[in-house]
């Protein structure tokens, strides 16, 4: 299974779209492979059926191979597309299910964040208002001596 890397909460982006390049080109080639195998096949049957005396029997089992090798040939290459489109998927999921629990674990911090922002500016306020009480204090005795 392709493992990406991991930069600013998520995949490399460019690194994912090599991947699914790769997996294209090899469809691509793959689709092109059938279609030669295809269009072999319809060059074989055409000569066999211009084709003439004792050769005909030998042709016929020639094109008769050459489809069973096209058809295993044809199934292996659906197998194989449909591996890499399963492992396409299964990356995906994966990359999803790791950027939410990467999005969970940032509000995590986030709201911790938060809160202990609340819990510091609470504490440097009662530091404050204790100061300006504690001025208050100081003041007070000074306006009682000077009467």
């Amino acid at each position: 299974m392709k493992r990406f890397s991991i930069v600013n909460n998520g995949y490399d982006i460019n690194e994912v779209n090599r991947f699914i390049d790769i997996v294209i080109e090899r469809l691509e080639k793959l689709n092109a492979e059938n279609a030669l195998n295809v269009e072999k096949i319809a060059k074989l049957n055409e000569q066999l059926s211009h084709s003439e005396g004792s050769n005909n029997g030998q042709l016929e089992k020639a094109i008769l191979a050459v489809q069973t090798v096209a058809d295993k040939i044809e199934e292996m290459a659906k197998n194989e597309a449909k591996m890499i489109v399963d492992e396409a998927k299964s990356n995906a999921n994966s990359i999803v299910h790791e950027a939410l629990m990467k999005a969970r674990e940032t509000e995590n911090k986030r709201l911790e964040l938060e809160k202990n922002i609340k819990v510091y500016k609470d504490k440097v306020r009662s530091l404050m208002e204790s100061q300006m009480s504690l001025i208050d204090e100081l003041d007070s005795p000074l306006t009682d001596v000077d009467n």
